[in-house]
């Protein structure tokens, strides 16, 4: 199997270098200053349709969906493609129901709103606990792509973490949301395209329908199955209707995806913005599903796992990087860059913890006036 070679290193360092020079534009070459909390946590409500989109997929996809889902799809089969169903239902309901009544409010915070409608202890209640959730879920985003790179480049895993954490905070403290969304927006470049390529190259070997057939012999073809069975892992009921829920309470009140959101000057703007989320969503999550069949087509006959190549079906997408998609120079960097890219939100927690210190003083009047 091949290593990482100076080419890939050197697409991961631009990664990362660009990144950090965004920050930098932003803080100190722009014309638009942070001089206002309004300009710096939602960029004076002046941001681009395009870039928070692309900012809103980097927050709804990370690392662990890139190397999970195909691993999930290789490993149980294709139920679990039918989560864009209720992905496409969060869509409207956020564009519908919750957009419109924070626009409303001329709020930087979801969590304002609690402010309004209960008192401050509620909302800070609400502060700790998404605190809470992101110190514990940053840790596993992190984690699993440097684990994934420690395998192919053979760096040290406790090297990579803290670099790639000091990178997020350097230019998410230096340029707000603006260099927030814009590395967000580059990094989605990156991984789509590192998505992409990987399924290209992967079925020049392998034609669609030879995939598809390889698939269907070992029974992992299985979209519609409606057993009420709360301990079959997939049924329709749990990736539609159980994941609507879950996924609405993750996008539509939550910090990162609202604060990206209210950067736009419209609700308008902010629905066309969710809609592109959408599309996009349902293109990497089949995109993802996809790649879970190819890998499942190519060692159908050979099982890394049972044979002990890898220690679990996390590693495989990994390994089938560096065995199909290397040919093409460079590729296996694009495409750890990407999962990398995913996993670039530990800004959340720390626009989060700004939120903390800032005091939005709102009467209750104003609130039920504006309701």
């Amino acid at each position: 199997m091949a290593g990482f070679t100076w080419l890939d290193y050197s697409v991961f360092a631009f990664m990362l270098f660009a990144s950090t020079l965004v920050g930098v534009y932003f803080a100190f070459f722009t014309k638009r200053k942070q001089n206002s909390t309004a300009e710096y946590l939602v960029g004076g409500r002046s941001m681009g349709v395009f870039p928070v989109s692309m900012s809103l997929i980097a927050s709804y996809i990370s690392g662990i969906s890139l190397l999970g889902i195909p691993a999930e799809i290789y490993t149980y089969g294709t139920q679990y493609w039918l989560v864009m169903i209720s992905e496409a239902l969060v869509s409207l309901t956020m564009a519908y129901i919750y957009l419109p009544v924070f626009y409303s409010l001329n709020i930087t915070s979801s969590y304002e709103y609690l402010s309004l409608r209960f008192n401050s202890t509620v909302r800070l209640f609400g502060s700790c606990l998404f605190l809470l959730k992101m110190m514990l879920y940053i840790p596993i985003v992190i984690y699993v792509p440097a684990l994934a790179l420690s395998q192919v480049s053979g760096i040290n895993l406790h090297l990579i973490t803290p670099l790639v954490c000091t990178v997020c905070i350097f230019y998410t403290s230096l340029g707000g949301v603006r260099a927030v969304v814009w590395t967000d927006c580059l990094q989605t470049i990156m991984m789509v395209v590192g998505a992409i390529l990987v399924v290209v190259i992967g079925s020049r070997d392998l034609s669609p329908s030879l995939v598809w057939q390889r698939n269907v012999d070992s029974g992992r073809i299985d979209f519609f199955n409606w057993e009420m069975d709360p301990t079959i892992r997939h049924t329709v009921w749990s990736v539609t209707l159980g994941n609507y829920f879950y996924w609405l309470a993750a996008c539509s009140v939550n910090q990162a995806m609202v604060q990206r959101c209210l950067s736009l000057p419209s609700v308008r703007q902010a629905n066309m913005a969710i809609a592109i989320l959408a599309v996009g969503i349902a293109s990497i999550v089949s995109i993802c599903c996809y790649t879970g069949l190819l890998i499942y087509a190519h060692y159908y006959d050979c099982d890394p796992v049972s044979t002990k190549r890898i220690g679990k079906a996390d590693q495989l997408l990994p390994l089938y990087v560096l065995e199909v998609a290397s040919v093409l120079p460079g590729l296996p960097g694009i495409f750890m860059a990407g999962v990398f890219s995913a996993a670039l939100r530990f800004h959340q927690l720390f626009h989060e913890v700004l939120f903390k210190t800032i005091t939005h003083n709102r009467s209750e009047a104003y609130f039920k006036k504006i309701l």
